[in-house]
């Protein structure tokens, strides 16, 4: 009979729960992803909890560095999860721009610290605001990445609206407007050819009834 491993012998009740969704978690269909997500979000296991590495604590807002801890990446449930009211309940408890809120949600740096680090599975944040670029980038090389919404910016405007809409704003005004706004970008001689083209097309139009009458 071989040895318990000291891992399991450490874990409390919240820790085997964890142990459990992480086991899950790797070998689960995206026809169960979002279950096992919402389960366990709904358990609050994952605020605090022990294993052979120690203890855990993450905030309410935390949800996504407790994910990546586990091995689940913000691209696992970009595309496992489709239903949009799903996708904004988990985005409530990591959400990106509360970063700093007393009680919400701690700077990745600050919870990397706080918490035990597991082998090649570092913190990390769904979303982002510049100065959390800056932060991820840590003096490597290269430039700070944008901001990002946790979830992405669909999810962020469903929220925004209050559940009312996906769309941009500028997805919402008449074609012509959209035309309009895209054209002011063009360089002069863009917007001169343009101009062109659709004095050809007016006046193309403006044949059209002499050729059947």
């Amino acid at each position: 009979m071989s040895a318990p491993q000291p891992e399991q012998d450490l874990r409390d009740l919240n820790g085997r729960q964890v142990h459990a969704f992480a086991s899950e978690m790797a070998n689960v269909g995206y026809a169960k992803l979002a279950d096992l997500l919402v389960a366990m979000l709904k358990s609050k296991a994952w605020r605090s909890f022990q294993d052979g590495l120690g203890h855990y604590e993450f905030l309410e807002g935390e949800f996504d560095y407790f994910l990546t801890q586990q091995g689940v990446r913000r691209e696992d449930v970009m595309n496992g999860v489709r239903d949009i009211e799903t996708k904004a309940r988990l985005e409530a408890h990591m959400d990106e721009r509360k970063t700093g809120a007393d009680g919400y949600r701690r700077r990745v740096l600050e919870v990397r610290a706080a918490n035990p680090a597991r082998p090649s599975r570092p913190i990390e944040p769904f979303g982002y605001t510049k100065a959390e670029a800056k932060a991820l980038v840590n003096g490597r090389a290269g430039t700070a990445r944008p901001e990002r919404p946790a979830l992405g910016s669909t999810v962020r405007r469903w929220t925004l609206t209050g559940g009312k809409t996906t769309r941009k704003p500028s997805d919402l005004l008449p074609r012509a407007e959209r035309l309009r706004r895209s054209a002011v970008h063009l360089s002069d001689e863009d917007l001169e050819t343009l101009i062109e083209g659709l004095k050809q097309e007016q006046r193309r139009r403006r044949r059209l009834p002499e050729s059947h009458g």
